[in-house]
Parts: structure tokens; C-alpha cells; sequence
């Protein structure tokens, strides 16, 4: 026990700066998180869920009942059984605070895992101050940052499944001894990566297969876990992809011409907003031949989770529709390409990280203000929503009318892009946010 007890002091001591950092990046997403109500298909998602519908009478979610709600689920809307069993385990609690410490922890856990591929295959070791950096990363790139991390709904399908198929990543690069016990948690992981979306889950097995062709031909080896868990990470993904309710929704005649079409849209939308990230990437990549900071391991590493990049993004061409929120999983690749070289180049040293943190920080806080103030006009006036639907519900007949909120300008702002309460009483969101509140119905006005 003191032995334990001395172990993780330790720890602690050592890596004090780290941690003081990731506590502070789990404090602003937490104020974040806090300032960010329920949106759209949360409503949803507190019930058992059976269609896009409400029924006249609904069983509200527990745990027990989440595998027949998804069923449902998987039956009629479609077939991301991972993402909202996570949304539907959430949505149980009377308080939205569990998921908001949770989903917290669960962006801190994002950070290190982006800084643990970047040591690992840097061969560096560990900088704290290289982690402000890949905060400031993510915050400014990650897409539509409030649908994609602050909406439940959204968080679970992008930000914990982003934990999910870069795990199974990071668990093949350790490549474990085969064992009983290896081989399940392979075959459960790779299951989940390949069941967590359309287009990131099969672009993080891509990376996998990759690396495993890499130590076939450079150390004649082959790695049985990873083979299983690339198994089971296709049957994960054909049993999402084949779930009928997808099949229904995605029932659209894919010609050469609409897929060349998407991806023009897609070339567009990157050449936008991720050139800069390619020139960086480029220039890191140059400069650390130069200074001869990368050996060939590294180097294909960088080039692996390039390709993985790319897969993700241009996969969605194959989509009907390719909202930007759904390009997550593509940009973290392009990120931990990105570190892995930066800490080959700056990981030794302690001065250039800190000033580039420190100026990175303070564009952080030009950007910070802004959002959060729109975040906080947005949680006032669902706020406000909220009062009035509880006073509807002490009067007879329990009738509730609401302002509508005002255009939301920030992308970190969940509000911004879901759909809200509108004036017509039976519209969607009114008719779910009725249920979930209980009361007969809600109509929504313009505030002057």
C-alpha cells in the first residue's frame, strides 16, 4: 500500500506541470459543457426510443432498457448503436452535470491520447509544453466545435467515438503478446472502432492495416491481435452499414457524377479551412529531414496518419450529405501527424514550445471571449425556455409559450446548427420538448 502510495506521488511530482495543464483545459470545456443546455435530438433520445415520432405514451430511457431502444434504433433511423447507447446512458439522468464532468474528461483523455501517439512515435519523450499546444489544436480545428463536443447528441457521436477508434489504434501500435485474453479485447475493440461511424472508424482501421504491412515487409512479422481486431472491426462496421434503418435514410442513387460532384464540394470546403495545416505539415515534415530529427519509422508514421486523413474526409463523398462536424475524426489523424512531428523537431527543447504556448494562448483568448459570450446568451434564453415550459406546467391547460432564440454567430455554440423550439406547437422539436417536459404543447414567438 505505501509502496503504491509512493508510486503515484511520484507520478504526480514528476509530471506536475502536465497535470496542472490538463486541469485547466478540463476547466474551461467544464465551464463550456455547464453553459450548454439540452438541444435537439437530446429530446429524443430520453425516451425509449422506437421512431422519429412521439407516441402518445413513452417508457423514459434507463440503462437496462438502452439494447431494446437501440434495437429500435438500429431497425428504423440507423445503425450507430455505439455512439447513442453512450447519448441514451446520459440522457437518463434527471441532471445534465454527469455528462458535463464526464464529456470533460473525456476531451482531456482526447489530448493525451493525441500527445501519447505523438511521443510514441517521435521516440520522444513526454514535453508539457507541447500540450497547451495541442489544446489550442483543437480547440481552433476541431469543426463546429459546439455540435461536435458541447451537444450531447453531437459529443457522442464524434468526440467519444474519436476515444474509441484511436484507442483501438494505439492498442494495435503496442502490439501485445497473443493471449486468450488479448485476442477478446482485440476482437471488442476492433468491433466498436469499426461500428463507431461511416467514415473515421474504417479510416482508423486503414492506419492499422497499414502499420501491419509496414512490420511485415520491414520485421517479417505478423500480428495476430491486430489481424483479429481488423476482423472484427469489418464486422462492427458492415453490421452498422447494414442496419435497415441506414439502409432506408441513405437510399439514394450514388452516381459517378454525384460522387465527383461531393467531392468538389469536399476539396472546397478543405482548401478553406485546412491549408494552412497542410503547408505546416509540409514545412515540420522538410525541416525535420533537414535537421535529421526523423528516421524512416517516423517518417511513414507522419505518412500513415496522412493517408488516414484523407480516407476520412473524401470517404464522405460517398454520403448523401457531408456536414462538417463528420470530418472530426479526419482532422484528429491530421493533428497527431502533426505532433509526431513537432515533437521530433521541438520535443527536447523547453523555450521555443513555451513561447509558441504562449502565443497561442493568447489567441485563444481573442477567439475564447466571443464564443463564450454567445454561449452564455444561448443559456440564458433556454434558460428562460425552460421557466416558462415549468410555469405551463402548474396552470391547466398546460400550454407553454416560448421566445425563440436568437441567431446564434459562434460555431462553438451547440445551438448553432440544431434545430430549436419553432412557433407552430406541432412542429418536431416542439412536439419532443412537450414530452420531455410534460406538458401539452409548446409554441415558440420572434422576440422584438
Amino acid at each position: 500500500m505505501k509502496q503504491g502510495l509512493s508510486s503515484f506521488y511520484g507520478f504526480v511530482k514528476k509530471h506536475i506541470l502536465s497535470i496542472g495543464i490538463l486541469i485547466i483545459v478540463f476547466a474551461i470545456v467544464l465551464v463550456l459543457n455547464l453553459k450548454t443546455l439540452y438541444t435537439a435530438d437530446d429530446y429524443v433520445y430520453r425516451f425509449v426510443y422506437h421512431n422519429a415520432g412521439v407516441r402518445p405514451h413513452m417508457e423514459r430511457i434507463t440503462t437496462w432498457t438502452i439494447p431494446f431502444s437501440m434495437w429500435n434504433h438500429y431497425l428504423n433511423w440507423n445503425g450507430r448503436f455505439v455512439a447513442h447507447s453512450i447519448v441514451q446512458f446520459f440522457m437518463q439522468f434527471n441532471s445534465k452535470m454527469v455528462f458535463d464532468i464526464c464529456n470533460s474528461l473525456i476531451y482531456v483523455l482526447l489530448i493525451v491520447f493525441i500527445d501519447r501517439f505523438a511521443t510514441k512515435l517521435s521516440h520522444q519523450k513526454h514535453n508539457a509544453f507541447v500540450l497547451p499546444l495541442i489544446f489550442f489544436f483543437t480547440w481552433f480545428y476541431i469543426p463546429f466545435f459546439g455540435q461536435s463536443v458541447l451537444w450531447v447528441s453531437g459529443s457522442g457521436n464524434y468526440l467519444w467515438m474519436s476515444i474509441i477508434y484511436l484507442g483501438y489504434i494505439l492498442y494495435n501500435l503496442r502490439n501485445p503478446k497473443l493471449s486468450f485474453l488479448t485476442a477478446i479485447f482485440a476482437a471488442i475493440l476492433g468491433f466498436l472502432a469499426g461500428a463507431s461511424n461511416e467514415n473515421s472508424g474504417p479510416a482508423a482501421v486503414l492506419i492499422v492495416l497499414l502499420f501491419m504491412v509496414k512490420r511485415l515487409i520491414t520485421d517479417h512479422k505478423v500480428s495476430w491481435n491486430s489481424i483479429i481486431g481488423v476482423i472484427f472491426s469489418g464486422i462492427g462496421f458492415v453490421t452498422m452499414m447494414m442496419s435497415p434503418g441506414t439502409q432506408k435514410r441513405g437510399a439514394v442513387h450514388r452516381t459517378l457524377q454525384t460522387i465527383l460532384t461531393n467531392t468538389k464540394g469536399i476539396f472546397k470546403l478543405t482548401e478553406q479551412k485546412m491549408v494552412p495545416l497542410y503547408v505546416l505539415l509540409v514545412v515540420l515534415l522538410i525541416v525535420a529531414i533537414i535537421l535529421k530529427r526523423i528516421n524512416w519509422n517516423t517518417f511513414w508514421a507522419v505518412a500513415f496518419f496522412t493517408v488516414g486523413h484523407f480516407a476520412a474526409i473524401y470517404a464522405m463523398a460517398l454520403s448523401p450529405e457531408y456536414p462538417e462536424r463528420t470530418f472530426f475524426g479526419g482532422i484528429m489523424f491530421l493533428g497527431i501527424a502533426l505532433f509526431i512531428l513537432v515533437y521530433a523537431i521541438f520535443g527536447g527543447m523547453r523555450v521555443l514550445p513555451l513561447i509558441a504556448s504562449v502565443a497561442a494562448a493568447a489567441c485563444f483568448a481573442v477567439s475564447f471571449m466571443p464564443a463564450y459570450h454567445d454561449i452564455s446568451i444561448s443559456y440564458y434564453q433556454v434558460e428562460q425556455q425552460y421557466k416558462g415550459i415549468e410555469a405551463a406546467r402548474k396552470k391547466n391547460p398546460k400550454n407553454a409559450n416560448v421566445a425563440i432564440l436568437t441567431p446564434q454567430k459562434s460555431k462553438y455554440n451547440a445551438y448553432n446548427g440544431t434545430v430549436g423550439i419553432a412557433e407552430d406547437p406541432n412542429s418536431w422539436m416542439n412536439l419532443w420538448e412537450s414530452k420531455f417536459f410534460g406538458v401539452n404543447q409548446i409554441s415558440g414567438y420572434f422576440q422584438k
